[in-house]
């Protein structure tokens, strides 16, 4: 990637919003911007953790594989959202992997870096500490629904958490870049292919949403 289009992407990375142009220069100076195609590993399980990644464009699967081979997703992540971050945290190696969804663009910056950086910039740092008590409260509440609530209670959940981030909205309408599988739906929920695609067309008849491969276009919050 060209310089040029490597300072755009992070002056335009929310994240970075607080950094002054020296900041910003250290920034620039001290990350790697990378592309990736779907399906594509960006780091396995066990690896070692020594990075922080940045996403910019397309979605990142977080996920643990068991030692059987299956595979369970904890997360599907979108632009502006970090990952890799447990490396600040002492963990010298990676508990989960993490797989490009579709064709990405991410930053990656190495973990003292970084450290340095929060350090210097306080503002930096509360943005930070924000971001990952906004994971911990999304990964509690996905555990409270995974144990208190049954599977269209969890698909329903599922399709309010996505519209409540942003969004982009039409005539009323919440629409929801949205690129994951049935499949891949059932694996986020705990449910299975047959439950989403079920509630999913029922849903579309009763007109409270739409959707394609690409999207979901809520059409009536209240109604979820």
């Amino acid at each position: 990637m060209d310089s040029k289009s490597k300072i755009w992407y992070l002056e335009n990375f929310n994240f970075f919003s607080e950094l002054d142009l020296d900041q910003r220069k250290f920034v620039r100076a001290n990350t790697k911007m990378k592309t990736v195609n779907k399906a594509q590993i960006i780091y396995f399980q066990d690896d070692p953790a020594n990075s922080v990644y940045f996403l910019k464009e397309g979605s990142i699967r977080i996920s643990k594989i068991h030692s059987n081979g299956t595979e369970f997703i904890l997360s599907i992540l979108g632009p502006g959202e970090i990952f890799g971050e447990s490396s600040l945290f002492g963990n010298l190696i990676r508990k989960e992997a993490a797989t490009a969804e579709e064709d990405s663009i991410y930053c990656v910056m190495r973990e003292e870096t970084l450290k340095k950086l929060l350090i210097r910039v306080p503002a930096l740092n509360l943005k930070f500490s924000e971001v990952i008590e906004t994971r911990l409260g999304a990964m509690q509440n996905r555990l409270e629904s995974l144990s208190f609530k049954n599977n269209k209670e969890r698909i329903l959940d599922f399709l309010k958490e996505k519209a409540l981030k942003p969004s982009h909205h039409h005539n009323g309408q919440i629409i929801i870049d949205h690129p994951l599988t049935h499949e891949k739906v059932a694996m986020l929920t705990a449910t299975s292919r047959q439950d989403v695609s079920s509630l999913f067309s029922y849903l579309k008849k009763k007109n409270v949403i739409d959707y394609d491969r690409k999207t979901i276009r809520i059409l009536k919050f209240d109604e979820l």
